[in-house]
């Protein structure tokens, strides 16, 4: 049994990617790794607990991206000669590593991401490349095992020689990531499934960041900091008022996000009751009919994605069709709702996030993922983390563009350091890394969300909040206790 649930980003945009918790080598080609090559598929295997290797990328080329916002970087020469700068670059290749759970006891849940930055990387070599250089991704699963995990870093720093990690995205990165943070090397917009993030210095999330991240502590004296946003914006644009959250009480980190999501709702005068789920023997019934009883219009969950489907069939039986907005996490966030889920839940369900739906095609950034994925990664299902995936190849190559000739770690991190209101081109509500001083500011805070909504009509997710997301003000700020270090 599992959980799924969605990170709660230290400024608190969404429901809780913050974790996927379990309720229950060498070089060459060693199994485990996977890389590019050469505008073709990639393979993957499964990582041995000892350090796991890959192949090569062949040639090619790459777009560049072209980000809205600011950045700066002063770790590299723009003119002359491309140059063996740093860790992985090359005149002719930059080498970058990838650690993904692409099995394991969620299945592949995880995998999504890796398949976004796959078309990336191909569709940059097919056009040319960053300043003359291919890029090599390295991958490797760790099947969500945190011994992988760490073999896999371990491989990937010391035998590939990985000039940064990408889009990241494994339940186990704790495993690894104090490693990886303990040799320099970026994680550049990692997809943050524990409280790393929030501590670690050398982490950089897809989702942006204000905590200080000094290693040793998340974020300040291991407290998480959280926004109201997404409750008023559906109580301003739904009319919600009535809550149910549904949580597994006897695993520490849904009970916890469970207990935030309740607090957050209570601040903004929602009615609210919890839901312990035994997560051994989960039934719905009685909870179904309380909430036909007592009016419930609106349902949060912090539970994974095969007992939500469950609760959708318990409600489909029960006729229980007066819920206005059943609110899920990022782990659903694809076209297999469609087929997945009972109609009484497609109608109602939405998920909150920060990136635009892949859905939108009248976006141009949206457009072009779209139309390289359907060329690179063809027959995978669409999923929002495959555009996130691929936004984080993106801002990647932005990044390299400012620096040249002469790329480096140090002027990769300049670059993160610099961004400010940064959208990826419209892929993106604004992000950056300014650290603010939660303990010591006001309690209300500006909060940016985006919102979609499932339509069968549209065989597809239907943006709800404005093109660029939507930007509540005033809403509460209130601190959670971590309930991981992300290590």
């Amino acid at each position: 049994m599992a959980v799924a649930l969605v990170a709660t980003a230290a400024c608190g945009t969404r429901l809780p990617d913050s974790a996927f918790v379990s309720a229950d080598g060498g070089t060459g080609t060693a199994a485990g790794a996977k890389s590019t090559a050469s505008g073709a598929g990639t393979t993957t295997a499964s990582a041995a607990p000892t350090a796991a290797g890959a192949g090569a990328t062949g040639t090619g080329g790459g777009a560049s991206g072209d980000g809205t916002g600011t950045g700066a970087a002063t770790g590299g020469g723009v003119d002359g000669p491309n140059q063996a700068s740093d860790t992985g670059v090359t005149a002719d290749e930059i080498v970058i590593g990838n650690i993904t759970a692409v099995d394991g006891i969620l299945g592949n849940a995880f995998a999504p991401p890796l398949r976004g930055l796959q078309a990336f990387v191909q569709y940059t070599n097919d056009h040319g490349g960053v300043h003359g250089r291919k890029i090599r991704l390295e991958s490797c699963n760790d099947s969500e095992d945190r011994t992988k995990t760490l073999a896999c870093a371990q491989d990937l720093v010391e035998n590939k020689h990985v000039f940064a990690f990408v889009a990241n995205n494994t339940r186990s990165e704790g495993g690894a990531v104090p490693y990886i943070d303990s040799k320099g090397v970026p994680i550049f917009f990692g997809l943050p499934i524990s409280n790393a993030a929030s501590r670690f210095p050398h982490y950089w999330s897809i989702y942006g960041n204000h905590c200080p991240r000094d290693g040793q502590t998340v974020c300040y004296n291991d407290n998480i900091y959280n926004t109201t946003g997404i409750y008023r914006w559906f109580k301003d644009n739904v009319g919600t008022h009535k809550a149910a959250v549904f949580y597994y009480g006897l695993i520490a980190i849904s009970a916890d996000a469970g207990a935030f999501v309740q607090q957050g709702l209570k601040l903004e005068g929602y009615d609210v009751t919890g839901y312990d789920v035994n997560f051994a023997n989960p039934n719905f019934d009685q909870a179904v009919q309380d909430m036909k009883n007592n009016g419930t219009d609106m349902i949060l969950d912090v539970i994974d994605d095969g007992t939500n489907r469950k609760l959708c069939d318990t409600m489909q039986r029960a006729g229980l069709d007066t819920i206005k907005a059943k609110v899920s996490t990022v782990v659903s966030y694809g076209d297999e709702i469609g087929t997945d889920f009972s109609e009484v839940c497609r109608k109602s369900i939405f998920i909150s996030g920060q990136t635009m739906s892949y859905d939108v095609r009248s976006n141009p950034a949206v457009d072009e993922f779209r139309t390289a994925f359907d060329t690179y990664e063809p027959g995978a299902p669409l999923h929002q983390w495959s555009l996130e995936g691929w936004m984080a190849g993106k801002s990647l190559v932005e990044a390299l563009d400012t620096m040249g000739a002469s790329p480096t770690r140090q002027g990769l991190e300049d670059w993160l350091r610099g961004l400010h209101d940064y959208t990826a081109n419209g892929l993106s509500i604004p992000i950056d890394f300014t650290v603010k001083d939660y303990p010591n500011e006001p309690t209300d805070a500006s909060d940016c969300i985006t919102i979609a909504q499932w339509q069968d009509s549209a065989n597809g997710w239907v943006q709800r909040t404005s093109p660029q997301g939507d930007c509540i003000k005033d809403t509460f700020q209130f601190p959670t206790k971590a309930s991981d270090r992300g290590d």
